[in-house]
């Protein structure tokens, strides 16, 4: 068993080295504490948005990288935000009460205008027990589909509704993480924190159904995303960091292949999430996470923070 695990840990770097392509540099942010976890992209007025945990805020970034505030720190109650989406001229972000804030314990979803910059939308859950709304995928139809990783399950949202509602039941999932969708949106894909790995929900039946791999271990993804018939997908679990990319096949129930876009990159400091822009993949290679682990918010070295680092892939 422990030759094995040797052997599998060699394969990984070996592809991992071999296989990845070097990664250009996108943007550079100068806000070192800025502990990025969220990135998304307006292609109307191609901007870019980043989110922070540390500060509670929104930062956008234009084609240019000139970078600004377009949430202020904590406005209109807006908590540690993750991950967000654009769709319809409206920016959408996953935010939530500290994990150290055992008194709060609030989730929400923010979505507001990005021409105004005012919130238009709040959906808001507190019922005593601690949520983490994730990550979301937004369907061509409006329908809008949350993780909550520390409640074990997806929310969904209908089109034009105010409401919350469970799409699977709390606790079906470990660690619900990153989401998308199947081409035809018969299905949502999440990543969990499992042995499991990534599953698909359909959206219809609620049935729960594994996405296999026999090959790789392919759990753990922060952000997940399709491109074309793929999934990209920032995996930060396993170590060294990757972003992998995965073929699958017409009716998305097999992983068939999967590939190392990036690897072994030692700017790399727990990547989280990404967006598709074309056929590129942008992401957040260093969000420095582990600088707010037990340190109930507060920056643990500040010394040691570095410039915010996004990337670019070119995909295929």
């Amino acid at each position: 068993m422990i030759m094995k695990m040797i052997l599998t840990t060699l394969l990984f770097l070996v592809f991992s080295t071999v296989l990845s392509q070097e990664a250009t540099l996108a943007f550079l942010i100068k806000e070192k504490d800025i502990i990025a976890e969220g990135i998304t992209y307006d292609p109307n007025d191609q901007v870019f948005y980043l989110s922070s945990i540390h500060k509670k805020k929104v930062v956008s970034i234009s084609k240019k990288g000139q970078v600004a505030d377009f949430i202020l720190p904590g406005q209109d109650s807006v908590q540690q935000v993750l991950g967000m989406t654009v769709r319809n001229g409206k920016l959408w972000l996953c935010n939530n009460t500290p994990k150290h804030d055992t008194v709060f314990r609030q989730a929400n979803l923010h979505v507001y205008d990005l021409r105004s910059k005012k919130l238009i939308n709040r959906f808001k859950l507190q019922d005593g027990t601690r949520h983490l709304f994730n990550d979301l995928y937004i369907m061509r139809n409006g329908e809008v589909y949350v993780t909550d990783s520390e409640a074990g399950t997806v929310y969904r949202i209908r089109t034009n509704s105010a409401i919350l509602e469970e799409l699977i039941p709390r606790g079906s999932l470990v660690y619900p993480n990153g989401i998308t969708a199947s081409e035809d949106e018969s299905k949502i894909l999440v990543s969990t924190g499992s042995a499991r790995g990534i599953v698909t929900i359909n959206v219809h039946t609620q049935q729960i159904q594994e996405l296999p791999n026999n090959r790789f271990m392919t759990f753990g993804y922060d952000g997940l995303y399709r491109y074309k018939n793929t999934l990209i997908g920032v995996q930060n679990v396993l170590f060294p960091e990757a972003i992998h990319q995965m073929f699958v096949n017409d009716t998305w129930t097999q992983t068939e292949a999967l590939r190392y876009l990036s690897g072994n990159d030692s700017r790399f400091d727990i990547p989280t999430t990404g967006v598709v822009v074309d056929d590129s993949f942008y992401f957040i290679a260093n969000s420095q996470l582990m600088q707010l682990r037990g340190s109930n918010g507060k920056i643990s070295n500040p010394g040691g923070l570095k410039e915010t680092i996004i990337l670019k892939l070119k995909l295929n």
